[in-house]
């Protein structure tokens, strides 16, 4: 590694640093989820889920064949540092995931959106597309309310 590169770990970083950090990377993910929106026409699921089954793939997560409560349960698990992810069975096909902490939806308040824009739309095909390839079966997730927790029935095919 190049010396005058390195980065500086013994740098602390302000809360106010923190926050602006976090208002940059909020307008910025705003930008490119409304730019594929626009592109794509509002229909931004299948560019989530293509980037979700191949977040998927670079997962190290080997689940065998397992059911779709599993699978809910090991990726919020991995999504821990940014999700709060409650996994309810609804039955063999269906579960109910609420979600407490949600830094897209921190990201969307940051940048002054209100939940359910196109980063949530594309955030949950996303998801859906890291299921779909961790089961290696169509999921579908359906948002039953938004706002302050986000619930969704997601149902495998």
């Amino acid at each position: 590694m190049n010396a005058d590169f390195a980065p500086d770990f013994a740098h602390q970083f302000s809360s106010d640093d923190h926050t602006h950090a976090m208002m940059e990377v909020a307008f910025l993910v705003d930008a490119f989820a409304n730019t594929i929106d626009n592109v794509m026409g509002g229909s931004t699921g299948p560019v989530g889920r293509i980037a979700g089954r191949d977040m998927a793939k670079k997962l190290p997560l080997h689940l065998g064949d397992p059911s779709l409560t599993q699978t809910l349960a090991a990726l919020s698990g991995r999504m821990k540092a940014g999700f709060d992810v409650t996994v309810t069975s609804a039955d063999t096909q269906s579960a109910h995931c609420t979600i407490g902490t949600c830094f897209i939806r921190d990201l969307c308040m940051g940048s002054g959106q209100p939940p359910g824009g196109a980063a949530c739309k594309l955030f949950h095909a996303y998801f859906d597309g890291i299921v779909n390839e961790l089961m290696r079966r169509p999921v579908k997730s359906d948002i039953i309310d938004m706002g302050a927790f986000c619930t969704m029935k997601t149902m495998t095919q």
